[in-house]
């Protein structure tokens, strides 16, 4: 099946997903580097995800969402994944060989990637300097 617009949002949304860092759970270290460890396991599952398959998609989605972000990038943690579960969930119904449908997709959360900015920039920072991921 081609990568068209479509598929190319529902990558995205599980990219985006796994690049968010969930890596505390609690203010001290002890609870930081647990989380971080439990965060970069979910990353190595999270890129084996056959994104044709919703469930088991939907499954990774969930596990993302119950990890224990630390408070302070908690609330900015949550809105990402949130947002990333209606871009996927949005995205299955839509047919991948109609560029217009995948084009209104795209237009439909575009808005709200934007506004996420911040948000997603503090996740991802938070996961570099805390967990180490991104590191090269």
């Amino acid at each position: 099946m081609p990568a068209g617009p479509t598929r190319v949002v529902a990558v995205a949304a599980l990219v985006v997903a796994a690049a968010l860092p969930a890596c505390g759970g609690g203010d001290d270290d002890s609870a930081t580097e647990s989380f971080c460890e439990e965060y970069r396991a979910l990353e190595d599952e999270l890129a084996d995800v056959d994104i044709d398959d919703p469930e088991a998609a939907t499954e990774a989605f969930d596990r993302l969402a119950d990890l224990d972000p630390p408070d302070e990038i908690a609330d900015e943690f949550r809105a990402v994944v949130e947002l990333n579960q209606e871009v996927f969930s949005a995205g299955e119904g839509v047919d991948l060989s109609d560029p217009e449908a995948a084009a209104e997709l795209q237009e439909q959360f575009s808005d709200r990637l934007a506004e996420l900015e911040d948000e997603s920039q503090a996740v991802e920072g938070f996961l570099t300097e805390e967990c180490g991921v991104g590191d090269a």
